[in-house]
């Protein structure tokens, strides 16, 4: 049984002609050594867990910060990935845009260059088909100038 505080205030011992009981007072002072001994070892020995636990601590807390960094450096590259997809996105936006509308204005003066030809050859057309009426005309009436019966020369 180990011994309290107050068991060793309160121990008192048998006295003899001499004073105390030497051996009562020697036992006494053997069993608060061995405890004395225990109780250090005991000391030391949640010491040594102590610091293993608090160099650990320390170990988990460096890992802790490392991860907080790493996770800051993370999402500020993942914003910054996210911001350069985005402008160029617009970029792509942009030149498509600057393409269909150089196609537009492309494809706008083909179609009035394509009218106009049309117009030019319609115009053609109907010139055309004047002149070969009025030649027709001509013709037509060409023919009926000429008289009904034409003399046949005979051979000689």
């Amino acid at each position: 049984m180990k011994l309290s505080p107050l068991d060793i205030q309160h121990m008192e011992f048998a006295t003899s002609v001499n004073g105390f009981n030497k051996k009562q007072v020697r036992s006494f002072l053997e069993r608060i050594a061995n405890e004395r001994q225990e109780l250090l070892r005991e000391i030391q020995s949640i010491r040594e867990e102590l610091q293993k636990r608090e160099l650990r601590i320390e170990d988990l807390q460096t890992t802790e910060m490392d991860l907080k960094r790493a996770v800051i450096a993370a999402e500020r590259i993942g914003n910054e990935v996210k911001e350069s997809a985005k402008r160029e996105a617009n970029l792509i936006l942009k030149e498509a845009d600057r393409l269909k509308e150089d196609i537009i204005r492309d494809a706008e003066a083909k179609l009035k260059e394509a009218r106009s030809e049309l117009a030019n050859l319609e115009r053609q057309n109907r010139l055309f088909r004047e002149q070969f009426r009025g030649m027709l005309h001509a013709y037509e009436r060409s023919l009926d100038n000429l008289p009904a019966k034409v003399p046949v020369k005979k051979a000689p």
